[in-house]
This record gives C-alpha cells, structure tokens and sequence, in this order.
C-alpha cells in the first residue's frame, strides 16, 4: 500500500516528480553548454584584444575547447532522449563530460593569464 492509501495516486506522483527531475537536469545541462559556449567565446575575444597573447597560444586551446563542447553537446543530446532506465548511467557520464569541458576551460584560462 503506498504512502497515500492509494498506489496508483503515488505511482503518479512519482513519475510527476521523476519527470521534473529531468527536465531541470535538461535545462542545467542546456545552461552548462551555453556558458562553456559564452567562455569560448570570451577567450576568442581577448585573444583578439589582448596584444600580448599570440594567435598561435590561443588557438589549439580553443580547438580543444570547442572539441570538448562538441562532445558535451553530444551528451547533452543522449540525455534528453534517455529513457528512465538507463537515465541515472546517462547522468553520469553527462556529469563527467561537463567536468572535463570545466577542467578544460580552467586550464586554458590559467594559460592565457600565464602569457
């Protein structure tokens, strides 16, 4: 017997509540993409404005930053067509493709403040 005396009002519940679950983590990961987007952008501009930093410095770190937003775009793709079953391993990998995109642009951006 659920919570309420009634499974199927639970059961309901539940799936309400697994569904908003997902389509704020949906969004989040809309936004991580935006941002990484947005400092990837920040950094080209400074590289066009900053006379100290080189075309040649910046630009294979921007390479490898717009290759690890491509790969965080692609699971950002496979999380919004996940099914509940396999949604809590998709998240995961999600999550450690956004932490690699952040690490990432950490590293490019201590770079660029070294040059």
């Amino acid at each position: 017997m659920g919570i309420f005396g009634d499974d199927k009002r639970q059961d309901e519940q539940i799936a309400a509540l697994e569904e908003h679950v997902r389509a704020l983590t949906e969004t989040v990961l809309a936004n991580q993409t935006d941002i990484a987007t947005l400092g990837i952008a920040l950094f080209e501009l400074k590289a066009q404005v900053d006379e100290k930093v080189s075309a040649a410095d910046v630009d294979p770190t921007l390479v490898k930053l717009n290759d690890d937003l491509a790969s965080a775009r692609v699971e950002l793709a496979k999380a919004e067509a996940a099914t509940a079953e396999s949604w809590t391993t998709l998240q995961k990998g999600v999550t450690s493709s956004f932490e690699t995109l952040r690490t990432s642009v950490r590293q490019a951006y201590d770079q660029l403040k070294k040059s």
